[in-house]
């Protein structure tokens, strides 16, 4: 997950953790992780597997998960990266771009 991330750029954590989706109230198959890098920037990370198509209602519940978090840790991140395994729709796709996400789709 990782090495997807950092490809482009050389990101390195300094701390990395695993926050539980209890945590933001929600029953949604997601893993979501909190990092902060070497310029003190901090990074979100959510990863996402499903069998469906990733539609714009997903990129809602995404934004509404991500608020929640950011409340629930009182800080903002910078950097917001969304690794997905399912087709992704283009609307959804532009959605995402205009709110500051970075898309890493393993769908072949």
């Amino acid at each position: 997950m990782l090495e997807r991330i950092c490809h482009n750029k050389q990101v390195v954590f300094t701390s990395l953790d695993v926050v539980d989706p209890q945590v933001l109230h929600t029953r949604k198959k997601l893993s979501i992780f909190s990092g902060v890098d070497q310029k003190s920037f901090y990074h979100l990370i959510f990863r996402m597997d499903q069998k469906s198509r990733f539609l714009r209602k997903n990129v809602d519940e995404i934004i509404d998960l991500y608020k929640s978090l950011e409340q629930h840790v009182n800080h903002a991140y910078k950097y917001k990266h969304l690794l997905i395994n399912a087709p992704l729709c283009s609307k959804a796709a532009l959605l995402l771009n205009e709110n500051g996400w970075k898309v890493y789709n393993d769908f072949m």
